[in-house]
C-alpha cells in the first residue's frame, strides 16, 4: 500500500470525529494525525502519509496540513465541511488504526495533545531547539518512539 496524501488521513480523523458528533479544531487535527502516523510506523512499519513533520513550538506539525487548516485559527472545522463519516478514504487496516487513534485520543483537547507530544523523550523533544525553525522530525525518531510505546504497552499487558 502507498502512502496517502495527509488530507486524506487527516479527513478520515474528522469524519470519525463527525460520526459522534464532534468538531475539531485544527492543532488537535494536526496531532492526532501525527499520532495516526506515529502508530503505523510502529505497527505496520508504513508511512500513513510522507509528508514532512516539523518540531514547531507548540509541538510536531505536519506543515502541508497546517496551511491547509490554518484559516480556521483556534475554532472548531465546522462539521458540515467534514464529509461523510459512511464513506471509507483508506484501505480497511489503515482506517481501523486510524479509528483506534481517535478512540484513544479524540477526547483529547488540542492543549493535552501538545502535552502529550511534549513528553521528555517524545520525537518533537529530541529534535526541537527553541528558536530554530524547520527542524524535521524523520520518521525513524517516531517510528522508535511509537515502537517502544507499543513495546511498552504488550509487556504491561
Amino acid at each position: 500500500m502507498m502512502p496517502y496524501p495527509v488530507v486524506q488521513v487527516a479527513e478520515t480523523i474528522l469524519r470519525e470525529a463527525k460520526s459522534v458528533g464532534r468538531a475539531l479544531t485544527p492543532m488537535q487535527l494536526i496531532k492526532l494525525t501525527y499520532i495516526a502516523h506515529g502508530w503505523s510506523l510502529a505497527m505496520t512499519g508504513r508511512d500513513l502519509f510522507e509528508d514532512k513533520i516539523e518540531a514547531w513550538k507548540y509541538g510536531p506539525v505536519i506543515p502541508t496540513l497546517y496551511q491547509a487548516t490554518k484559516h480556521f485559527g483556534g475554532a472548531e472545522i465546522p462539521l458540515n465541511m467534514v464529509g461523510d463519516p459512511n464513506e471509507t478514504l483508506l484501505e480497511a487496516p489503515d482506517a481501523a488504526l486510524v479509528k483506534d487513534v481517535y478512540k484513544k485520543y479524540g477526547h483529547l483537547t488540542g492543549v493535552q495533545l501538545s502535552a502529550l507530544t511534549h513528553r521528555v523523550g517524545s520525537p518533537w523533544h529530541q529534535v526541537y531547539r527553541d528558536g530554530v525553525m524547520n527542524i524535521e522530525i524523520t520518521d525513524d525518531i517516531i517510528r522508535s518512539h511509537y515502537t517502544a510505546l507499543l513495546n511498552d504497552r504488550r509487556s504491561a499487558a
